[in-house]
């Protein structure tokens, strides 16, 4: 998990010099914080917001030990195949239109957990907003660069949010009202791959995080996540979403997410040592 949230080198897979795309936003994020290597990619630029502009990932320097890709849906399998080529470790793939988009995309989302499988390369997301540290002031996001015009609040709580919408509208108002100092903001998306107990391992072991917070609308490992949680030294507070049939309606919508019985979650977090919430204010 290292190289997604301490990478040397990042290669931004659609960078745009469209001041309103999201692939111009994560590239504007990583300027204003990122120490290491920036490399944007597109075939369409030699430079964009000052930086040269590579026509393919096989041809950024090293170092680059994540990407981050912004691009269709159906393109996205090549690209991670290009990553995988490259020798990079880690993709962050905040490009929607995969299981949450119907049975073409979840052809899609299949076809990246087979190329992981195969090439051993780690995939965050797809569908999400990436990563916020707010300790290092990293963006690994498209979320608005207005948030720039905030203040980074300090503090020891770090969170896992599957939903990008819910992370999105967490970070700015946070910012923004000075609601709470965060550590880091981890929004997980569909979980293809990577999924919240590894990113629970890494955190609890983390020395800049003395709380983990998590927004979940479906375990990828139950059994797993309790036994973590078990064990954890440090505490654990967990909101479970898609509780309703709205809610469970929404989940699906937002990652393709299948929500389990309630109570039996409810009671499997509580013999963890697991505080459950009932709200987002709640869990904060």
């Amino acid at each position: 998990m290292e190289f997604f949230f301490k990478p040397k080198g990042i290669a931004l897979i659609g960078a745009s010099t469209n001041p309103y795309k999201g692939g111009n936003f994560i590239l504007r994020n990583l300027l204003k914080g990122f120490k290491g290597g920036i490399y944007p990619v597109n075939p369409a630029y030699a430079e964009v917001e000052g930086l040269k502009c590579y026509p393919s990932v096989l041809d950024v320097p090293d170092p680059v030990d994540l990407a981050i890709v912004f691009v269709p849906a159906k393109l996205v399998p090549g690209v991670i195949r290009e990553c995988s080529g490259r020798g990079i470790p880690g993709v962050m793939i905040e490009s929607g239109g995969f299981a949450e988009a119907g049975a073409g995309g979840e052809s899609l989302q299949k076809e990246l957990k087979r190329i992981s499988g195969e090439t051993g390369i780690r995939l965050w997301g797809p569908n999400c907003m990436g990563l916020v540290d707010f300790i290092s002031k990293k963006v690994f996001s498209f979320v608005s660069p207005t948030l720039w015009n905030y203040e980074f609040i300090r503090g020891d709580v770090s969170l896992i949010v599957q939903s990008g919408m819910l992370s999105a509208g967490f970070i700015i108002d946070t910012m923004s009202h000075g609601i709470m100092g965060v550590s880091k903001v981890c929004s997980i998306g569909n979980k293809a791959d990577v999924n919240e107990c590894e990113l629970l391992e890494y955190l609890l072991k983390d020395p800049e995080t003395a709380v983990v917070g998590l927004y979940l609308e479906s375990f990828a490992d139950g059994r797993r996540f309790i036994e973590i949680c078990r064990s954890a030294e440090k505490p654990i507070v967990v909101l479970k979403g898609g509780k309703s049939a709205k809610g469970a309606a929404a989940a699906m919508s937002h990652t393709a997410s299948l929500a389990g019985n309630s109570a039996v979650i409810s009671g499997a977090l509580a013999q963890a040592g697991v505080v459950e919430a009932t709200d987002f204010k709640q869990m904060l």
